[in-house]
């Protein structure tokens, strides 16, 4: 993946995306980035998991990207004194030059120094964020990574299915499954038939919810006991 072929875009709800012009994706939906992801991964995810009523939580996000995710759940960890234990995968990693670049929403511009705390951490190491959130960046595939802990919560945020097919098969469910703790959260974006049918093959409990801006519906899966 080259440079110049990602490009920084604004997005409806004001904040800011990468566009791959060689995948021809975005690395959030065009109808909101940040819309997207506090819908997607922290009210149908993080929230669900903290309303169980877990102190502890480790989670694995595939796909970094921007790090807007990372740092949604960071605000999170700080805010309520949760303590969180993150992982996230990303293959190709934004260069220095377009992460610096990258805008906050005004909403979170404060956090800006956390922000560039998370792109600046060293890759293949678990580093503290904060007093309360670890933080690890795997520089790695997920077909290739093999995890040394259970997680709570997957946020899964590859590219879609046209455009990553190989991320979103029955194989690839079931890594995730056997990844998991029992009564593990997934959520994501898509809700494609081939995911939904590869999801419930691999043992989830799939379940259809409303979708954020642009998306009708979008899947939260659970690991059953």
């Amino acid at each position: 993946m080259s440079e110049s072929s990602l490009k920084i875009v604004s997005t409806k709800d004001g904040s800011q995306t990468i566009l791959n012009e060689e995948l021809g994706s975005t690395y959030h939906s065009r109808h909101g980035a940040l819309t997207e992801s506090q819908h997607v991964f922290i009210a149908k995810g993080l929230e669900k998991v903290i309303e169980s009523g877990m102190t502890e939580i480790t989670i694995l996000e595939m796909g970094f990207g921007t790090g807007l995710n990372t740092l949604l759940t960071a605000i999170i960890s700080v805010e309520r004194n949760i303590r969180i234990n993150y992982h996230t995968l990303e293959l190709f990693p934004l260069p220095e030059s377009i992460w610096m670049e990258y805008q906050l929403p005004d909403e979170l511009a404060e956090n800006r120094g956390l922000f560039d705390s998370i792109h600046g951490a060293d890759w293949n190491k678990d580093v503290f964020i904060s007093s309360n959130f670890s933080f690890a960046k795997h520089h790695i595939s997920l077909l290739d990574f093999e995890p040394s802990v259970k997680f709570d919560l997957v946020y899964y945020d590859a590219f879609e299915p046209e455009t990553q097919p190989e991320l979103w098969t029955q194989d690839v469910f079931e890594k995730l499954f056997s990844w998991m703790n029992p009564k593990g959260v997934l959520t994501t974006y898509c809700c494609k038939g081939y995911a939904r049918r590869n999801m419930l093959g691999a043992g989830f409990e799939v379940t259809k919810v409303p979708g954020p801006p642009g998306k009708r519906e979008m899947i939260v899966a659970n690991r059953p006991l």
